[in-house]
């Protein structure tokens, strides 16, 4: 495994646990989320529908 494999795979598991993808951005150094964003946005799926659901939730409160 190779160093930019370990970032993979660090950045990977976050993302798949949840972890905010702005604190990985941050840890993985990257000047912009957009980089973290356009490498690893496939690993979120169903990120909008939980965001949805969270926001129906709260207004309907």
């Amino acid at each position: 495994m190779t160093p930019y494999g370990f970032r993979h795979f660090f950045a990977s598991n976050c993302l798949s646990h949840g972890i905010p993808i702005t604190d990985v951005a941050e840890w993985m150094g990257h000047k912009s989320i957009e980089v973290t964003f356009k490498t690893y946005r496939h690993l979120m799926p169903g990120s909008i529908g939980s965001a949805a659901k969270i926001l129906d939730i709260g207004l309907a409160a």
